[in-house]
């Protein structure tokens, strides 16, 4: 009995661990080279400027390039995308995803184990939402407003919109973007 309970713990624990470091394939591009991830956040909310700090620091294969939303609005509504500020705006290919679903999929494309984090997609998305909007209600007042952002070094300008530093990739697919050459549409949830 003694050993069919530590068997079944060890499959536990196993398992668990295997789901925390597992990402689904669903959160991530199929083809990453082919795929720019475009994260246009709040330039003037210390936690989404923490936020991209964080990515950029974590994200080997500069997999995701920045842009403030602020800079870019009519990028925003050229795509259909809000532009009130109230969410993390991630393009990927021909979509856009907001909200928690921005956040893990952005969390699903840094390196290990910080990618883990994308575990949270076995929370139901409209817990999910609630939780991210709560935060995001209340940012200004909890992290505070902040008008200058990390000073960048060049590789770091490599990966904004707006420095001339940005690759020629990065430049056509934001200008493809603009010009309708993508036709971006924002993500159903139905996609996890």
């Amino acid at each position: 009995m003694m050993s069919f309970k530590f068997f079944f713990v060890t499959y536990a624990i196993v398992s668990l661990i295997r789901l925390i470091v597992t990402v689904p394939s669903t959160l991530i591009p199929e083809d990453l080279t082919k795929t720019r991830s475009l994260l246009m956040y709040d330039g003037v909310c210390n936690l989404c400027n923490g936020f991209v700090n964080f990515v950029a620091d974590h994200d080997e294969n500069h997999s995701v390039i920045f842009g403030a939303q602020q800079d870019h609005i009519e990028l925003l509504e050229k795509i259909g995308a809000p532009t009130d500020l109230s969410t993390l705006i991630l393009v990927q290919g021909d979509k856009f995803y907001l909200y928690s679903e921005a956040a893990l999929r952005t969390f699903a494309l840094l390196d290990q184990p910080y990618r883990s984090l994308a575990v949270g997609y076995v929370v139901p998305e409209f817990i999910r939402d609630a939780v991210y909007k709560q935060v995001a209600l209340y940012r200004y007042r909890i992290f505070g407003r902040s008008e200058k952002c990390r000073t960048p070094d060049p590789d770091f300008k490599s990966r904004f919109l707006g420095y001339d530093a940005l690759s020629d990739e990065d430049n056509k697919f934001v200008q493809d973007v603009m010009v309708g050459a993508h036709q971006i549409t924002k993500s159903s949830s139905s996609e996890f």
